[in-house]
């Protein structure tokens, strides 16, 4: 009788062993898979390759097209803040913390995720190759007091990234930049515009001349295209708050990028309360010298004809 007792015992013990060591098991693998942060993920989706930067805090990190260079890797991407009396935060930029060297103060990561063709992949430490039709990485993270969610996806060769950013208390600005892209510095030409068309076409600056720079107070849209490659982008700003302009300023750098940044909350308040999004999609096309005009102008069409999506 004791005998049988204790052998109940003893097996009802194992179960319990095992049970636990199940559940840690599984706990642990949903942490590893939350807290996943390889230093880089190579992604091929479709037509369009790209990276994901960890020292970049996990942004996007260079852009191709058919093999094509899009956009530069040797750039931030994301957004970054200014804020006043406390300098650049964000996506590769971090601060000095006074009276402790070594110790910087950046952009905190609190959630990591990707996900691709609709399933969620713990990529492999410390780099990964993601393959496959679509992807997504979602992104929550604090600079200061406001807090950012953030989307990267890729479909059907159409880049869509969006930030959210919040806070519930007033933060003063001298800047921000909610979206930011790197044009390879093989590009050449460029066209500005709005729900109206074109505002301003050019040529970007010619190799050995010195940077340049420039604001369009009233695009919502622009195209960069590569001569030589015969291939080109167009970014559309698809969503930001009603209550926030937003401008579009670039750097023309020969040799290094055409970079364009969203600029909003110029000398502002980011108030108490406020909880706004910002959107782009981008798109790519091939077309020659004498055609990429009307090219990119379908390719525009075609981003505004886009469902909504963000996070």
């Amino acid at each position: 009788m004791i005998s049988r007792a204790i052998d109940r015992l003893g097996l009802l013990l194992i179960v319990l062993q095992f049970c636990l060591m199940s559940c840690s098991a599984d706990e642990q693998q949903a942490r590893d898979t939350e807290f996943a942060r390889p230093d880089l993920v190579n992604c091929a989706i479709g037509n369009v390759t790209f990276q994901i930067d960890g020292p970049k805090l996990w942004t996007l990190s260079g852009i191709e097209y058919k093999t094509h260079s899009i956009a530069t890797r040797d750039s931030a991407y994301g957004a970054v803040l200014n804020i006043e009396g406390v300098g650049l935060l964000g996506t590769a930029h971090f601060l000095d913390v006074p009276g402790q060297p070594g110790k910087v103060e950046k952009e905190n990561i609190s959630q990591l995720q990707f996900f691709v063709d609709g399933s969620r992949v713990a990529p492999d430490l410390p780099q990964a190759n993601l393959t496959g039709k679509s992807f997504r990485l979602t992104r929550s993270s604090v600079i200061r007091a406001i807090h950012l969610d953030s989307e990267v996806s890729v479909e059907n060769d159409v880049l869509i990234e969006t930030v959210r950013m919040r806070t519930q208390e007033d933060v003063r600005l001298k800047l921000s930049y909610p979206l930011m892209y790197a044009w390879s510095p093989s590009m050449t030409d460029y066209l500005f515009g709005d729900h109206t068309g074109v505002l301003k076409r050019g040529s970007f600056l010619p190799e050995g001349a010195k940077p340049g720079e420039g604001l369009e107070r009233t695009a919502r849209w622009m195209a960069v295209y590569d001569s030589a490659n015969r291939c080109g982008a167009v970014c559309l700003l698809r969503q930001h708050p009603a209550s926030e302009d937003v401008w579009f300023q670039y750097t023309d750098a020969p040799g290094g990028y055409r970079k364009l940044r969203l600029m909003s909350f110029s000398e502002k308040t980011m108030p108490a309360g406020f909880a706004g999004t910002y959107q782009s999609a981008i798109g790519f096309f091939e077309a020659e010298p004498n055609a990429w005009k009307d090219a990119a102008i379908d390719r525009l069409q075609g981003l505004r004809d886009l469902a909504d999506t963000g996070p």
